[in-house]
């Protein structure tokens, strides 16, 4: 499949089998709630959308970084399977993408690592499966920061909870919580799914 032809079929995967929508549901602060919630590890932990987010990505980099010279690593575990699965499909396209993962809490005992595999020299591409919607890549960020891993001027996420209309161009281009000068690819964003996110 092409580009467009991956990206309407996972759409529609996403609006079958990870968006819940129309039902009430604690939100992260007490005292709220959420009518609408994306579960993504409904389709990361399935081949075809994985392989099929993985395809997107790769094109998604060819056209708007035109290198692969990083690596990729985000906070266990919203972002693991895309960390196993991006490799794999690169390998497709003779690309060498390595890949490491991010504690959310440090090791306390053996190497007391944040660190999970074997990075490089190369700039680090953070990954999640959500953007504008946690702390997840900043705690990511702040970590290679300590370790003295160089960042990556891109990072990637599926969706991006913003809406085109109603956010500064800033959100819409980066995660509220990364440096401005972190450019966000992603793949979907609220609009797609013809939801609002008031609370931006």
């Amino acid at each position: 499949m092409d580009y467009d032809e991956l990206h309407f079929w996972t759409k529609n995967y996403i609006e079958k089998n990870c968006l819940i929508r129309n039902r009430i549901m604690p939100g992260k602060i007490p005292g709220t709630t959420y009518t609408w919630i994306f579960y993504l590890r409904n389709g990361l932990f399935n081949h075809e959308f994985l392989s099929a987010v993985s395809q997107m990505f790769i094109h998604k980099v060819k056209h708007e970084i035109g290198h692969f010279d990083f690596q990729i690593s985000g906070l266990e575990t919203g972002s693991t399977p895309l960390l196993a699965g991006i490799p794999l499909i690169a390998r497709v396209f003779d690309l060498n993408i390595n890949s490491f993962s991010i504690r959310k809490e440090q090791k306390t005992y053996g190497l007391l690592n944040w660190i999970e595999g074997m990075p490089n020299q190369k700039p680090v591409m953070l990954i999640d499966d959500l953007c504008n919607s946690s702390m997840s890549m900043k705690k990511s960020y702040d970590i290679l920061q300590e370790e003295k891993i160089p960042v990556f001027n891109y990072a990637f996420s599926i969706i991006n909870k913003v809406n085109k209309n109603t956010h500064k161009e800033i959100r819409i281009k980066s995660d509220m919580y990364l440096p401005e000068d972190i450019k966000m690819l992603y793949l979907f964003d609220l609009d797609d799914f013809n939801l609002e996110n008031p609370s931006h």
